[in-house]
Formats: structure tokens, C-alpha cells, sequence
């Protein structure tokens, strides 16, 4: 990346070139306040927080980050140096503010809110508003209400789809989430209605917010707007611990956050790789919250698996999931090494690959396939499916294969013995004739490469059933040892 001088509040710097100056000015440590920008859509520049002074023809000149790029030799002043600067961001907050429901005790967003962030840093004044005039509550007018104390109020958790609730007297205006709609998502559900102090977000008439990706609104969404009904009042934000880790969903792997507290995964959100997803996250990927939890396989005797094992002297199958990361696959080749040439390995799933959408999936279900090739496993399932009457045990690791496609698992059920290792009691337990709980692959740290031949690393998050179970790695260990 080529890199050009720049002087900032009258020192020479060196930023990448080609950014804008919210990008420029962060390479170099200084933050910049804004609301409406996001690095990974269209530029709208409507919200004006990020305003710094930048010398033209006319001398130094307030304008706004966001839409100014760089150049060499460019003069640029923040508030540090430009008490015009610091004074215009705060009037413009102000503006932003004085119809702003105060909401913070009762907002989802409080805590990560950039209004409350942005306020702390630019703002922080005492407010000027008349209390006889009161505010002046916006949004759709076939949502508008008066309350007991007779003040017009806009609309309150308006449905807009299945997953996502709107608070009309919170939005901003930024227009982040119609961009994403149009842009990312490619299908424009939401748009800017009406005009000036009157404008809101919503649907074309008729029509639901909905969407495989419509999850994403309420991560972008400055305040507390947009929320994510599967979320909405279940915990404050600050109670919650973040783990780094990778969703194994899908074969791009998009790098997610794991928010959680007291042993509960409360939701999963996005987490910023420009290689990846950027920062984005699809619905089915932000469902792993809540399903986790659901239908959990505690429990399993390792000593009466490995006897079943022992007693078993025909050939035997070990077919691993796709989320087994690469310590899995490597103490299961172990495992099927000390069972010697009674053993094959087998990967995948049953799951069809579907095209990929450009945006956070790839479309193939084995997130671990490009591992599991390296290793040498066959993934491709249909060859054990032929084969199964040479097989007397079949081993399932994190590959529930009836819940997947119970027609075509069906072909495995002439396969006499049956022990699945799996986090969840499903359909595929239900034809075992022993089963261990397992951990679930947000439960498990470890390695695995995407389909971009990228190894990205797994952490492990605690969970009250985690706490219960071990990692499918440790029990192959473990039947190792006992053999």
C-alpha cells in the first residue's frame, strides 16, 4: 500500500493513500465521530459528525471525513487543534439529540450505542431545549400516538418482519440499513420515507422486512432502532464476555464474536475479517445462539463405547463432521490407526452444496472440507454409502447424517452397530446403539481451513454444557487409550 504525507493538527504524518479521512486519520490513531458512515457500504455523508477542517482555496474549511479522500500534502485539523471543529460537532450532536427519545434505561443498544459514544466525547452539554415545547417525535404518522401526558409520540416497536422490531422515535436517519439492503443484500427492503424532520424508515407498502441477511441491520444500526427480536431485552450488553472465533456452518468460516455470560451463549454477531465476511453475518450463522442450547446430548460412558468397539471384529467406519477441526481429524486418524486395517475414515455430509452468496457463505455445509481433505479423507459420502454392508460399526463424529437426510442416511442403517459422538439428541442418536455428548464446535477451540485455504483458529466459549462435555478429540483419546 502506497503512503503519502499529510499534515494533522501540524505534524507530518504518513497515511495510506487513496482513503478517505475517517480511514486516514484512524491509521494514525485518531478516532473520528460519525454515525451514518460504515467502512464496508456506500458512502452517504448525511450525518455530518465527522466534520474536520481541511485547507482549500479559501484557507482551512470544515468538511465532512467521510467523502473527503486523502491527499499528498493535504492540511487537516480535529478538535485538538480546531476548537471550530470541536464546536461544530457539537452543535451538529446537539441537532442529532433534541428529538432523541431518552430511552438509554430501557435501550437494547445502551452500552454500545455510538449516539452515547459520540455524546461523551463531542457533546456532553447541558440541554437547551425549551421543556414547554418538549420533543418532537417523528416517524410514520399511521404509527403516531399521544401518551398520559399528552405529548405526541411515534411509533413503538413496529414489526417490520419475523426477526427485526423498529422504534420509529429512535432512528437517526442514517440510512445505514437501506444501503445495506440495496447494496450488500442486493434486494431493497427498506427505504427513506417522507421528507426533512418528518422521514422514517420502512417497507415498501404491503411488504416484511425479510431476508436470509436481514439480521445484519440491527449490527449496523447506530442506536437502538433496529433490534434483533431473538436478542431484544434478554441481556445488557455490558454483562456480556466476547470470544473470537470461527463459524463452523459453512466452509468460508466467517470470523464471529460469541457473546455470552453465566454459561449462555445470548447471541453471535459478526466479527470484521475484510478476507472474509467483512461484517457481515447470515441469519442461519446467528442462530447458533439460540440452538445451541436446545436439545443437548449430555453423558456417555467412553469404557462402554470402547467395548462395543473391542467386541466388533468386522470392518468399522468413522465418518467425521464438517466442524471437526483439524485436532479432531488428527486423533481420530490415530484412533482409526489403532484399530488397524479394520478401520476407514470417511467426512462430510449429506447436505446439498448450494451456490454461494457472495456476501458471508460460501453454500458448502462441510466447514472443515478443505481440512479434511489434507488429511486425505474421502469426502464424499456417496462411497460409504455404496459400501455400507462391508461395515460392521459405524462411527459418527459431529455428523448427524439423519437430521441432515434421513432418505439417504437410510442406506446406512443395514451398518449392524452404531455409536455417535454428538452435541445433539437427534435423529442420528436415535439409530446409535450407545452415544457420548460431545461439545459443540462453539464450545471447542481449535484449527480449520476455509475454502479460501485460509487457516483460521476456533476459541473455546464456556457454556453450561460445556462444562458437561468434552471435546470429540478427548474422547478419541480417550477410546485410543482403552482399546
Amino acid at each position: 500500500m502506497n503512503m503519502i504525507t499529510i499534515t494533522v493538527d501540524n505534524k507530518e504524518v504518513q497515511v495510506p493513500e487513496g482513503k478517505n479521512l475517517i480511514e486516514a486519520l484512524k491509521a494514525v490513531g485518531i478516532e473520528t465521530p460519525h454515525l451514518c458512515y460504515h467502512p464496508d457500504l456506500p458512502v452517504s455523508g448525511n450525518c455530518r459528525q465527522c466534520l474536520v477542517e481541511v485547507d482549500g482555496p479559501r484557507g482551512m474549511a470544515l468538511t465532512i471525513g467521510c467523502y473527503t479522500p486523502v491527499r499528498a500534502s493535504m492540511k487537516v485539523a480535529t478538535p485538538a487543534s480546531s476548537p471550530k471543529v470541536a464546536e461544530a460537532r457539537k452543535a451538529v450532536l446537539e441537532f442529532l439529540l433534541v428529538n432523541h427519545p431518552l430511552d438509554c434505561p430501557i435501550c437494547d443498544k445502551a452500552g454500545e450505542c455510538l449516539l452515547q459514544e459520540n455524546y461523551m466525547i463531542a457533546g456532553a452539554s447541558n440541554s437547551r431545549l425549551n421543556p414547554d415545547v418538549g420533543k418532537q417525535y417523528h416517524g410514520n404518522p399511521e404509527h403516531s400516538s399521544t401518551d398520559g401526558k399528552g405529548q405526541h409520540r411515534g411509533g413503538k416497536r413496529i414489526d417490520l418482519g419475523p426477526r427485526i422490531a423498529l422504534d420509529e422515535e429512535r432512528c437517526i436517519q442514517c440510512s445505514r440499513c437501506v444501503r445495506f439492503m440495496r447494496s450488500v443484500a442486493g434486494d431493497e427492503q427498506l427505504q427513506l420515507a417522507a421528507r426533512g424532520g418528518h422521514t422514517y424508515i420502512t417497507t415498501f407498502p404491503g411488504e416484511k422486512l425479510d431476508h436470509p441477511y436481514d439480521r445484519c441491520v440491527t449490527d449496523i444500526c447506530p442506536v437502538g432502532a433496529l433490534t434483533d427480536k431473538a436478542f431484544r431485552f434478554r441481556k445488557r450488553v455490558w454483562a456480556l464476555s466476547r470470544i473470537p472465533t470461527v463459524s463452523m456452518d459453512d466452509s468460508l468460516g466467517a470470523n464471529i464474536w460469541a457473546d455470552h455470560a453465566d454459561g449462555v451463549v445470548y447471541r453471535v454477531m459478526p466479527r470484521c475479517n475484510p478476507e472474509v465476511n467483512r461484517s457481515w453475518l447470515s441469519n442461519a450463522a446467528k442462530d447458533v445462539a439460540q440452538k445451541i442450547h436446545e436439545n443437548r446430548l449430555l453423558g456417555g460412558n467412553v469404557s462402554e463405547a470402547a467395548k462395543i468397539i473391542k467386541e466388533t471384529k468386522g470392518k468399522k467406519a468413522i465418518v467425521l463432521g464438517g466442524s471437526c477441526t483439524m485436532e479432531d481429524i488428527a486423533a481420530f486418524k490415530k484412533l482409526a490407526e489403532s484399530f488397524g486395517s479394520t478401520a476407514e475414515l470417511f467426512g462430510g455430509s449429506l447436505l446439498p452444496i448450494q451456490k454461494a452468496d457472495g456476501i458471508a457463505r460460501s453454500g458448502d455445509p462441510v466447514a472443515n472440507r478443505a481440512g479434511l481433505e489434507k488429511a486425505g479423507i474421502n469426502t464424499n459420502l456417496s462411497e460409504l454409502l455404496k459400501r455400507a454392508d462391508e461395515f460392521e460399526l459405524i462411527i459418527t463424529v459431529a455428523a448427524d447424517l439423519w437430521d441432515e437426510s434421513p432418505k439417504e442416511a437410510s442406506g446406512l442403517d443395514k451398518i449392524p452397530k452404531h455409536i455417535a459422538l454428538s452435541p445433539f439428541n437427534g435423529s442420528t442418536t436415535k439409530k446409535t446403539i450407545f452415544s457420548i455428548g460431545i461439545r459443540h464446535w462453539l464450545e471447542n477451540s481449535g484449527t480449520m481451513i476455509n475454502c479460501k485455504n485460509m487457516e483460521q483458529k476456533l476459541q473455546e466459549t464456556p457454556t453450561n454444557e460445556a462444562a458437561q462435555t468434552e471435546s470429540a478429540r478427548s474422547i478419541a483419546e480417550k477410546l485410543r487409550d482403552e482399546d
